[in-house]
């Protein structure tokens, strides 16, 4: 122990913490057990702290913490005089906190049925003797640093007493139990356990809320200094408390469909319960682990003490004893044997924590079990059955309470017959307002029928009263208001003659039979106003009995049109989409799940769906707002609506896609004749707020609807044609087959393959010089992406790098191809050059969703330091499109690329359109001329001429232009003529494998020392 002021401080204040607990203690035991029996174990919580107290001063601390005596009990320090020594009586206050909780411990468990004076006697013996003796064997010598008990000695580790105070408290507690047996009407005569509910579970929540204050002193103060372990043990403290509460909770819910508070307060007490032994030497991690154990331990031994039927009135022995257990296991299960610093293996180490935990059992269990039998035998621990059912409040402390008045003079009353009598009533109590109100009844009584009469006639509701046969004998004013009938008008008339509509009789002579069969009826029905309207109600019938036999029926009506039509305004808005006011997505499965139910009950039902999704949409809403096509999608509603038959379901299913089922009909040529009608419908022009907006419509049929099992793989394949129908031009219609079946399927297989291409090694790059126009020198290369797939050979990028794209994988197989190319720069340069010096660059094309992806520029530096290459050879090609869709938010990307020390080149230019002002102000070092304008450079002079104002664009903005396509000499020449910088195309060669690439460059590449010999990158 610290012997600065700071550290004995802090220990002050963790006792001042751990004082708490008894507060705690006492509201969490209180709230759990019944109201007749909390002032007992509120003064039971008080007794034995201070019982504890004072034991521990006489005898408890010297058998703890004095001289030891072969480390089995101390042997000085009884009765202790502390003086001004304020570090041992800091230490003491510390110690005597501990003893008072291990106390409080085993009271809770036997509430409820054992006498205050047979209590005293075991809460000494276990203060005074039992605690002590076994702590004696674990912590003597702790406050000096040299443990001398022979658990200590051996290794033991139970930093904070999940043992020494948790399990003890809790053997004693079982030992008691056993003797004292359960609680009156605990189990039934069959075993079942019967829940006692607790008196006030909010103070029980509060007795917790309380504990857990206190565990941050009992396990942060057990350092006995305050230094940097402190607020680890308080994390891993809180932690595992959270973690028990909310595992128990999860378990207990998944055991029972109940959220019960006693998991939430056991789940979190057991798993601080067992992060006490190893709080300083686990990791928050781990410290979680324990705490989420502990709260399924404290499930598990709860449901064992029940299924044994042993009665814990507050969950003592699951949480204590059960979590203690484990929390010792723990310390040779998580402990950091660096912290432990006992020197023992793990098997050695979980021995002796096995050594400590049997010692316990026979000290705090074997023998108190024994004691506690031979002091039952003559004096009997348990009150009598009277005292446990009037409560111990009164039979144990003379203690009356406003409930028990209440009870006296209810019996008083049931055995007299005086209703004269008042039970005496406080205003400011629960109790009491209740004792006033039921004050209020007995004198009510004296005015029964003027009660009733005033309540019948004052009734919003319509009541109306008839006989056995159906005649009204009564009715109110809430009936007049309702139906618009006087009360004396209809006395003595038949309740189906006055409103009871005509097609209703038969319920109502139904109604009637099963009421006068002794049952009530409550239903909503209709019934008719004195003006023949028909009002919704509520219909609540049932008998009249007197003396045992059924005289009448009273009928009470309330008018529901409001919550009616509330239903039906919440049933528009769950089932039918709020644009269109078409069905929903819901509404359309659920009747497409009834036709395809329907059509496996009668085959000769057919049904078809169409799947419809609007091109051009999307431009309607980026350029002419939502709310135009908000007001697109209610005028195309309409236009399907007036192309199906009224049995037809036409529903949005979200954005623009809608879905139609047509339902009883097999004629396929008239299924094909309405999806006509509606993309003929959709193609013909709309009126949107004052212009013309065009568009059309994709539709995806499925015809063959018996085939399937499922509505969803209907929707599916429905989807399916129509995603088709869309690629192969739009504005069409697709009636799904097997061949779409197959391109489906062939897709996703490729989609499948793609995923393990990259793992297989199946990716290979293929690479095209780049060649200075003038000198017709190789400047470069450009890395080209193929697949060479098993089973179909190679594969065209323009299959893979779309579906890469779309899925994503884009982005490791460019990561791929980023380091692979600049693999082989590097062993080119190496090779082929002497010392290493960069002479050619490595061009990379670069994705729309790759570019934006946050890593580009530190998968690139990666890649380039990966290999020692000069940033000065990497090219990123990026395609004019992908910088130019928002060029805004681009222009910070580009810029952090251009900070690593790549150039960048815009790819396909001129395909585009391409600002000005941003292309200024783009980072860029060349512009890559699309192959369009190559193609017919010499014949077209529209390409000429644009190809001239590109190269001279560029040159203007400092940036070097690369001709893509040179498949002619005539090409290469007007390029030249035109002052291109440098060419690309099969003139030189196609794209070529690794070792054809190296010939070329063996071939082609000049001296590095030769004056032209300038790098291709400037």
């Amino acid at each position: 122990m610290g012997n600065s002021v700071l550290d004995n401080f802090w220990v002050i204040v963790s006792s001042v913490l751990v004082f708490l607990m008894q507060p705690g203690f006492m509201c969490l035991e209180s709230g759990m057990t019944r109201s007749k029996n909390s002032i007992n174990v509120a003064i039971k919580n008080l007794a034995d702290f201070v019982f504890s107290v004072m034991g521990f001063w006489l005898l408890g601390f010297g058998l703890m913490f004095g001289t030891s005596w072969s480390g089995m009990v101390g042997i000085s320090g009884f009765m202790a005089e502390f003086g001004d020594d304020f570090h041992i009586s800091s230490f003491f206050l510390f110690q005597t906190m501990f003893c008072g909780t291990a106390t409080t411990i085993f009271s809770g468990a036997v509430a409820e049925r054992m006498r205050f004076s047979s209590y005293l006697i075991v809460a000494v013996l276990l203060s005074v003797f039992i605690y002590p003796i076994l702590g004696h064997w674990a912590w003597n010598g702790i406050d000096s640093g040299s443990l001398t008990g022979w658990l200590g000695a051996s290794g033991f580790v139970d930093f904070a007493g999940s043992t020494v105070v948790h399990s003890v408290g809790g053997w004693v507690a079982m030992a008691t139990l056993l003797v004292i047996g359960p609680r009156k009407g605990r189990f039934s005569p069959d075993g079942t356990a019967v829940e006692i509910h607790g008196g006030n579970l909010p103070l029980s929540v509060l007795g917790a809320l309380l504990l857990w204050i206190g565990w941050i002193g009992f396990n942060g103060g057990s350092t006995l200094a305050m230094d940097n372990r402190v607020p680890g043990i308080i994390v891993n403290t809180l932690m595992a408390g959270a973690a028990g509460s909310a595992f128990s909770l999860l378990a207990g819910y998944l055991y029972s469909r109940i959220a019960k508070v006693s998991y939430l307060i056991n789940g979190s007490l057991g798993g601080l319960v067992a992060v006490t032994a190893c709080c300083h030497c686990v990791t928050v991690p781990e410290a979680i682990i324990i705490g989420a154990i502990a709260g399924g331990v404290s499930l598990v031994v709860e449901e064992l003490l029940l299924h044994y039927r042993i009665d814990d009135a507050v969950s003592a022995v699951p949480v204590h004893l059960g979590c203690g257990i484990w929390g010792t296991l723990a310390v040779a299960l998580f402990g950091d044997p660096l912290i432990l610093d006992t020197g023992l293996s793990f098997p050695f180490q979980l021995m002796v924590q096995v050594e400590g935990i049997v010692a316990a059992f026979l000290l705090a269990f074997v023998i108190p079990f024994f004691i506690i039998s031979r002091i039952d035998r003559i004096m009997p621990i348990r009150v009598s059955s009277e005292s446990e059912e009037i409560g111990l409040n009164i039979s144990e402390h003379g203690a009356k309470t406003e409930t028990a008045d209440f009870f006296r003079i209810m019996q008083l009353q049931e055995e007299t017959g005086d209703l004269s009598l008042r039970v005496p009533a406080d205003p400011f109590t629960d109790t009491g307002v209740i004792a006033a109100r039921y004050n209020k009844v007995i004198a009510a009584l004296q005015n029964a029928a003027d009660i009733f009469q005033q309540l019948f006639d004052g009734s919003p509701q319509a009541v109306l009263s008839t006989d056995s046969y159906g005649i009204i004998t009564r009715a109110n004013r809430g009936f007049e208001s309702i139906f618009g009938y006087p009360a004396d008008q209809i006395t003595g008339s038949h309740n189906c003659d006055v409103i009871v509509p005509e097609n209703m009789v038969l319920e109502m002579t139904t109604i009637r039979q099963t009421i006068l069969s002794g049952k009530s009826v409550h239903k909503e029905t209709s019934r008719k106003h004195r003006t023949g309207k028909l009002i919704p109600v509520s219909l609540l019938g049932f008998p009249i009995i007197i003396n045992g036999a059924i005289d009448g029926i009273f009928y009470v009506y309330q008018d529901i049109t409001e919550r009616k039509e509330l239903e039906n305004q919440l049933y528009r808005k769950a089932f039918y989409d709020s644009l269109t006011g078409v069905p929903n997505r819901i509404l359309f499965m659920e009747r497409l799940g009834q036709a395809v139910t329907r059509q496996k009950r009668k085959k000769e039902f057919q049904f078809a769906i169409f799947m419809i999704d609007l091109d051009r949409f999307k431009w309607v809403n980026d350029n002419m707002g939502h709310h135009a096509g908000d007001m697109l999608l209610e005028q195309v509603a309409q236009r399907f609506l007036c192309c199906v038959r009224s049995v037809d379901t036409v529903a949005r299913l979200g954005g623009d896609e809608f879905a139609v089922l047509l339902e009883d009909i097999g004629d396929s040529r008239e299924i094909i004749a309405i999806a006509r009608r509606i993309r003929n419908e959709t193609s013909k022009v709309f009126k949107i707020q004052g212009n013309d907006v065009h568009i059309s419509a994709s539709i995806g049929i499925v015809i063959n609807t018996s085939l399937y099992r499922k509505s969803e793989e209907i929707l599916r394949d429905a989807d399916i044609a129509m995603y088709r129908a869309k690629a192969t031009g739009k504005s069409r219609y697709m009636v799904f087959n097997k061949k779409l079946h197959k391109i489906t399927h062939d897709a996703l297989q490729l989609e499948n393959d793609l995923k393990e291409a990259l793992k297989k090694n199946e990716l290979l790059l293929y690479y095209q010089p780049v060649v200075c126009s003038k000198t017709e020198k190789i400047k470069g290369f450009e890395a080209l992406l193929r697949w060479m797939h098993p089973t179909r050979g190679m594969v065209s990028p323009a299959d893979f790098i779309p579906l890469a794209e779309e899925t994503g994988l884009i982005i490791p197989i460019g990561q791929w191809v980023i380091e692979e190319a600049c693999r082989q720069l590097k062993k080119w340069q190496t090779t082929l050059t002497d010392s290493g010096h960069p002479s050619m660059s490595m061009s990379v094309n670069i994705s729309s969703r790759q570019f934006m992806h946050n890593d580009l520029e530190q998968t690139i530096k990666n890649a380039l330091e990966a290999v020692d290459l000069s940033p000065y050879c990497f090219v990123a090609e990026l395609t004019e499109s992908a910088v130019m869709e928002k060029p805004e938010s681009v222009i910070g990307q580009l810029k952090r690329l251009k900070e690593t020390g790549i150039r960048i080149a815009i790819d396909d230019f001129g395909t585009g359109y391409s600002s000005l002002a941003y292309l200024k102000r783009f980072p860029l070092d060349y512009l890559k001329m699309d192959k369009s304008f190559v193609d017919e450079i010499n014949t077209d002079h529209e390409n000429m001429e644009i190809a001239k104002t590109i190269i001279i664009l560029a040159h203007n903005l400092n940036l070097k232009v690369i001709a893509e396509g040179i498949e002619r000499m005539e090409q290469l020449e007007t390029l030249r003529g035109l002052n291109c910088d440098y060419i690309q195309g099969y003139f030189y060669s196609k794209p070529v494998a690794e070792r054809q690439a190296m010939q070329l460059i063996e071939k082609g590449l000049r001296l590095r020392h030769e004056s032209e010999d300038v790098p291709l990158i400037r």
